[in-house]
Parts: structure tokens; C-alpha cells; sequence
């Protein structure tokens, strides 16, 4: 059984990246602020908004548990040095207590990879 931690920070994995998808769609950046948003910057935060919703699903089935909690601490990371609008630090903060559940799960993580090499490393 899946522990509710997991669920909550999936959900702000996924969450944070279609939110920052839908944020590069509208033009308005919440990571890079007053930076000018250049083609580099834009692609950098496409791919790190992609992968955070596709690590967001994959952490639900006890996959790639280690690169979901390493994007989870970038964006907080990212978002509180960012903090001049409110958004920027209630998303620091959510990818922070992301993290935060990762890594207190980590057990449950080391337990469906022992399943799966147990079932044949599927």
C-alpha cells in the first residue's frame, strides 16, 4: 500500500509542472521574475517542467524515486531565491515539503525496487 506522503508529493510534482507549463504558455515566468525570458531560459524550464510531471506520476508506482526528489529540491531551491511574489514562495515552499516527503519515504522507494528485482527486474 502506497503511503499518502507519496500521493501528497506526486501531487505537487505534477502540479508544479503543469503549472509552470501553463506558465510558459501565458509568457509569465514565475522562476526567472524580472530576468528577460531568453529561448535558452524557456527551454531549460519546458524540460524541467516536463520532467517534474512525468517524475510526479512515475514516484506514485515507486519509480525513479532518487531524480524526483533531486528536481523537487531545484525547484525549491529555484522558487525561494526567486521569492519576491508570493507565488514564488508558496511554490518553494511546496516543492521544499516535497522533498521533505521523498526523502522521509525513501524506505517504501527501496522496497517496491526490492519487489520488482524480486519479480524479475521488471
Amino acid at each position: 500500500m502506497r503511503p499518502p506522503a507519496i500521493d501528497a508529493a506526486a501531487a505537487i510534482l505534477v502540479f508544479g509542472g503543469l503549472f509552470g507549463l501553463t506558465q510558459l504558455l501565458v509568457g509569465d515566468f514565475a522562476i526567472t521574475g524580472s530576468l528577460p525570458a531568453k529561448v535558452p531560459v524557456v527551454g531549460v524550464a519546458l524540460i524541467l517542467n516536463v520532467a517534474s510531471t512525468i517524475f510526479g506520476l512515475t514516484t506514485r508506482i515507486g519509480r525513479y524515486w532518487l531524480p524526483a526528489l533531486n528536481l523537487a529540491g531545484l525547484f525549491a531551491i529555484l522558487y525561494l531565491l526567486a521569492a519576491g511574489p508570493r507565488l514564488n514562495l508558496v511554490l518553494g515552499l511546496a516543492y521544499a515539503l516535497a522533498f521533505g516527503l521523498l526523502l522521509r519515504e525513501r524506505r517504501w522507494f527501496a522496497q517496491m525496487a526490492a519487489g520488482r528485482r524480486a519479480q524479475g527486474g521488471r
